[in-house]
Order: structure tokens, then sequence, then C-alpha cells
């Protein structure tokens, strides 16, 4: 079923490799127009460039995929060769970029962690006998670090369940971008792939 949609919505390759095909009138409409004094190679594709292709490859799973863009204006291999390497350079840059917030995330998991190992240490060193001399506002104290405690590993967690996971999404779909391949045709003639 969900296949057939696919093949609905993407041409193939007689290989079976999906086409995500992007018509641009010029090869300016794929870069960010606040960018223009910087070389295509270093300069940030626009947003929906982007957006469009891992929108396509996350709908796409794990089937294989290649990426063409018709372009309708004339261009050169340079060009061509330019803006292959503007797109590896920007998804790669956005890989790294999911890499530290990776990062940020297990630092938050860790200190995390290592909060509510040092409470409940503390509490279970530092434990009062349980008597009912004990005065009120130290059986509050002692229980807010208890809670405390808990609510740090949970937090941790919580974190590891739910706060790893789309940064491994997102790493390995720019993975996918990066090494998939890209073509780059003249839209006034028809290629067969």
């Amino acid at each position: 079923m969900y296949s057939e949609i696919l093949e609905k919505r993407y041409e193939f390759t007689r290989d079976g490799k999906a086409i995500i095909d992007i018509s641009v009138e010029s090869m300016n409409d794929l870069f960010n127009s606040f960018d223009k004094k910087a070389s295509f190679v270093k300069r940030e594709l626009d947003q929906d460039f982007v957006d469009y292709i891992t929108d396509s490859v996350k709908e796409l799973g794990d089937s294989n995929f290649l990426i063409k863009v018709s372009i309708d204006q004339e261009y050169n291999m340079l060009q061509e060769n330019i803006l292959r390497k503007a797109v590896a350079n920007y998804f790669s840059y956005l890989y790294q970029v999911e890499n530290r917030n990776l990062r940020k995330e297990m630092r938050k998991f860790l200190m995390l962690i290592l909060l509510g190992i040092v409470l409940f240490a503390a509490i279970s060193v530092n434990k009062p006998p349980n008597t009912s001399e004990i005065e009120l506002w130290k059986q509050i104290v002692q229980e807010g670090i208890v809670i405390a405690a808990w609510v740090a590993i949970w937090e941790a967690v919580t974190s590891l369940i739910f706060g790893w996971n789309p940064y491994f999404i997102k790493r390995s779909i720019y993975e996918r971008i990066i090494a998939a391949e890209f073509r780059v045709v003249s839209s006034l003639v028809r290629f067969e792939f």
C-alpha cells in the first residue's frame, strides 16, 4: 500500500531508485538570496530546497534514491560541480550541527544522572535516625532531596529515551543525502534514467 503511494509520487530509475526531482529556472534559485556575495560553494542553500530534499528522504524511508535538479537556463560543467559540492558541504554542515546537539544532549544526560546519584548518596550518608524527635523542617528537606534526586534521574532517562533519537534520525538522513547520487540536467533535454 505505502509503496503504491510512493510509486505515484516519484519516478523511478530502471534499477529501482526513486528520483527526487527538483525543477528550477536557474541555479541561483537553489541558494539563499541573502548570501549573494559568497561563492556558491560557501553559500547557504535555500531552505525550501533543503526541506524538500529532507522531507522526501524521510518519506522514502529505506528506499534508494537519487537527486535530480532540472535547470531551465544554460549552465556549464563547472557550475554543475559547484552545485554538487555546495549541496554536499551544506548537508555535511547540518550533520555536524546535529552532532553538536547530540553531544549537548549526552552532557545533559550525564549531568542529570550524576546529580541524581550525588543527591541519593548525600541523603543516604546523612540520613538521620527515623524517630519522631526529628524536627519537621529536617524531614521536609530530606524528602525534598529525595524528590529532587528522583526528578533528576527521571529527566536523564527521558533524555536517553526520547532526546537522542531525533538527532540520530536527522544525522542518518543527512548522511544518506551526502552519499546520494546527484544529477543536474537541462530541462530542455529529456533524460532517461
